[in-house]
Formats: C-alpha cells, structure tokens, sequence
C-alpha cells in the first residue's frame, strides 16, 4: 500500500496543477454558467485562485480512496488537513509576496506548485505516522462541511477582504461581463488622491 500510495500521490501533483489550469478558465470556457461560479475562478483575486487549487485535491483525494482502499476515518482526516494545509499555505504566500509587489503571475505559479507539493507530501507522511487520527474524524467532518458552506458563499458573496479583491478591476465577486476594467482603475486612482 505504501508504493501505491506514493505513486498516487506523486501523479496527484500533476492532476492538481493541470485541475487548476482547468478550472481557472472554466468560468469563460462554460459561458458564464453556474458550473463555472462555483467551479472555476470569477475574477483574479487570491480566494478565487485557491479556490482552483483546493478542488481539484479534494477531487483527486476521492480518487486515491477508491485506489488505495485505506482506513476511510483516518484517510478523512489526513485529507480534510491536507485540504486547509493547502489553500492556507497558498493564502499567507500570496499574501506575503503582495507586500513585495513584481511579477504576480509567475509567483503565483511557482507558490501553487510548492504549496500542492508540500501538501502532497505533508499527507503522505500523515498517513503512514503512528499518530491516531481517526480519533478527531468529526471534528474534521465539521471543517469539510465548513469548507464547502465557504466556497458556496465566498464566491457569489465575498467579504470585502483583500484575499477576495480582483487584482486587475479591484472588485469583489462575480465581475459584470462588459466593465470597462481601465474605467474602474482610474476611478479607483481618483478615489485615493480626492
């Protein structure tokens, strides 16, 4: 179980990074549909990009479960862990990484990857410790249900947090499709000096 379980994995990573490409356009590639609401990103800011991250691993997760077939209380638990381990990780790197400002793009990619391999292999080695985690599966049912009640909300309704605020229109949520984004930063411009 040990090899196989490494193996999933390691092809998780690729599922994940290649999951989130995915789903980042899913919003545009399915018309603006609910699907891409609540599956894929709606604008440019932080929530929306971890958003893209934590899905597919939730996804992949559900896949390892049927392969491996583990004790499913403590594989739950690992996995619910793993889930906020990841989109937490992604958050504070984004979020330190704004202090310094430069090339967002390829930061945010690289952060992606090292956060999905990290948490990859922070759960490999939680499901091969001695530590009984099955003791706390309904606390970590609790944070899964959580989770999901948070990215059914956060995205049609995002508080006004910087984590949620598009980086190009500096808007909040779902982006009205004929905005004028050059508009929208002169205006914001003209706020900041009047």
């Amino acid at each position: 179980m040990q090899k196989r379980l490494m193996k999933l994995e390691i092809i998780g990573i690729f599922f994940v990074a290649a999951g989130s490409v995915f789903l980042q356009n899913l919003y545009s590639l399915s018309g603006h549909t609910l699907i891409g609401v609540m599956f894929g990103s709606v604008n440019d800011s932080i929530w929306e990009i971890a958003k893209t991250l934590m899905l597919p691993y939730f996804i992949w997760s559900m896949l390892e479960l049927l392969c491996v077939c583990p004790a499913f209380h403590r594989f739950a638990v690992v996995k619910v862990i793993s889930l906020y381990l990841l989109g937490i990780l992604f958050i504070l790197l984004c979020l330190i990484f704004s202090l310094f400002g430069s090339s967002y793009s390829l930061f945010e990619f690289t952060a992606a990857l090292v956060c999905i391999c990290l948490t990859f292999f922070s759960s490999y080695k939680m499901q091969l410790s001695a530590r009984k985690f099955e003791n706390i599966f309904y606390p970590a049912f609790f944070m899964f249900l959580l989770f999901v009640a948070l990215l059914c909300s956060f995205t049609p309704f995002p508080p006004q947090l910087y984590i949620f605020e598009d980086r190009v229109t500096g808007l909040y949520g779902i982006i009205p499709e004929n905005i004028d984004s050059g508009a929208v930063a002169l205006d914001a411009l003209y706020n900041m000096n009047g």
